[in-house]
């Protein structure tokens, strides 16, 4: 069973604080200019296609893949930009996406366990959105009961929803450090004498949309 670990999550999602998450890394694209024209106002994350996967790997180079669960949120715009906001996630949920059976229901407890997100003691994850400066989002993720800031390059556009509405999509992509979330199992950074091992970055991608609360 133990091979089933080449992983380690992400969310997600969107988090020691004053840290910059490294970018995702396949290329330098920072999105668009986060304040094109947005209608201000409040905005929440609808719950019809929110988006939040992870990769992990072993230093190895074999991994897993998996989606977090988006519980809820909301962000509010001002002057045509983001200004603050705040997305919810359920660890209690989080999944895995390239394996199935046993397999599958294995490696999801493990994750859920005390050796990685702890979710009987720390079910919801919370990213805290403290405004954008250009393109790049500054927030702070409190995963595991750690939270810890990041800079996540993102683009942002206005788009139609349900309702004949003009909502906003928010996607961008990001790599989190797990052990500065009190994550470190089978991490190198901790015990060097291990025979095998986890990344501590986790490739976090995400794709939300907020519509406009009336």
């Amino acid at each position: 069973m133990s091979k089933f670990f080449s992983i380690l999550l992400g969310v997600s999602l969107i988090g020691a604080c004053g840290t910059s998450a490294p970018e995702s890394g396949h290329d330098d694209n920072h999105g668009s200019e986060a304040s094109a024209n947005l209608a201000d106002g409040l905005y929440a994350i609808t719950k019809v296609a929110p988006k939040v996967t992870w990769s992990a790997e072993k230093l190895a180079g074999d991994g897993h893949q998996g989606t977090l669960a988006v519980s809820g949120g909301k962000f509010k715009v001002v002057n045509g930009r983001i200004q603050d906001g705040v997305v919810n996630f359920d660890m209690t949920q989080i999944a895995v996406t390239d394996l199935t059976g046993e397999d599958k229901a294995s490696l999801e407890g493990h994750l859920r366990s005390g050796d990685f997100f702890n979710v009987e003691a720390h079910p919801t994850a919370v990213l805290t959105v403290n405004g954008i400066e250009g393109s790049t989002l500054s927030a702070s993720l409190d995963m595991n009961g750690v939270p810890v800031d990041y800079s996540i390059p993102v683009t942002i556009s206005q788009t139609n929803v349900p309702g004949d509405q003009q909502g906003i999509a928010v996607t961008g992509k990001f790599k989190l450090d797990r052990t500065k979330h009190n994550i470190t199992y089978r991490s190198q950074t901790f015990d060097d004498k291990l025979d095998w091992f986890i990344k501590d970055d986790v490739a976090v991608g995400f794709a939300v949309m907020g519509v406009p609360v009336r």
